[in-house]
């Protein structure tokens, strides 16, 4: 009898986990390419997968945008693209898209409040021809609710890629209200500010732990962390406004190796939006947001 019963209450408790789990699973539309959380809601662009076209918080309005450059027809500038570019506005100016400009692939809702998207930059002149896998990871309950991880792959295989690049580039618009880069300095031990208004053509910031960024608004107090995982490349902070898509488009500038990339280079950076009664500029993070 005790046995039975035992095993009532292991069910019950079974059924209870897969009901509350539904319950605050992020719900995905793999039709439409859209994730939609408690407070946190992602739309893909539907023929182009890496490309993130609408990112809201709490009933916000869209905070990023897209913006075509270079005369290509897609959309090079978006939420989540990856280039190199060294010496930007000179005339040693080098460009290279490993993820944008018209990126083909696939977009598949893998569940457990995950998508996998497969990809290639190859449409126009400066595409790096790269192949790239990239997995989100939406979490809806918990001290990492309405949190995303990004995990990003590039596939370089045996031929060296010698070039400086950034993984993955988060873009909040407008630029003019984003106007704060905030991070530890090189100790962790004190916050700065950058002003990404004074980086048209970027710039690289050294005085950096390699941990965390934060695109901040002043006035309203909204903003994204990005919380770099563990790597075994080095790296600084790289500071952008870029005026195509007229948004602040910070990011980790991964540093090649002697002999350059080789193989597969993985990234993971996790991605927290907070305003003012969920985080204050600090050295301590908010709760799940690492």
């Amino acid at each position: 009898m005790k046995t039975k019963k035992l095993l009532i209450i292991m069910s019950a408790m079974i059924v209870s986990f897969f009901i509350v789990g539904s319950v605050f699973a992020a719900s995905f539309d793999p039709f439409n390419r859209t994730a939609d959380s408690t407070n946190l809601f992602v739309d893909w662009d539907e023929t182009n997968p890496e490309m993130i076209v609408d990112i809201r918080w709490k009933d916000s309005d869209n905070l990023t945008k897209t913006g075509v450059v270079s005369g290509c027809p897609d959309p090079l500038e978006f939420f989540g693209n990856s280039w190199v570019s060294i010496d930007e506005g000179t005339t040693s100016f080098i460009f290279y898209s490993l993820v944008g400009w018209g990126t083909t692939g696939s977009w598949n809702d893998i569940g457990s409040s995950q998508v996998r998207i497969q990809s290639i930059s190859e449409s126009c002149p400066g595409s790096a021809s790269i192949p790239v896998d990239t997995q989100y990871h939406i979490f809806d309950s918990g001290p990492r609710a309405d949190t995303m991880t990004v995990s990003r792959r590039f596939r370089f295989g045996r031929d060296a890629f010698t070039y400086d690049l950034r993984p993955y580039i988060p873009r909040l618009y407008p630029s003019s209200s984003f106007s704060e880069i905030i991070h530890p300095n090189a100790a962790g031990t004190t916050l700065l500010t950058e002003y990404p208004a004074s980086c048209p053509f970027g710039c690289e910031v050294k005085a950096w732990d390699e941990t965390w960024f934060a695109i901040h608004n002043p006035t309203s107090g909204l903003g994204l962390i990005v919380v770099r995982q563990p790597s075994r490349y080095t790296a600084s902070l790289w500071v952008d406004q870029d005026s195509a898509s007229e948004t602040t488009a910070p990011s980790v500038l991964l540093h090649a190796p002697a002999g350059g990339f080789r193989g597969n280079v993985t990234e993971r950076e996790t991605l927290c939006l907070y305003d003012d009664t969920t985080w204050t500029p600090s050295l301590t993070l908010p709760e799940g947001c690492h």
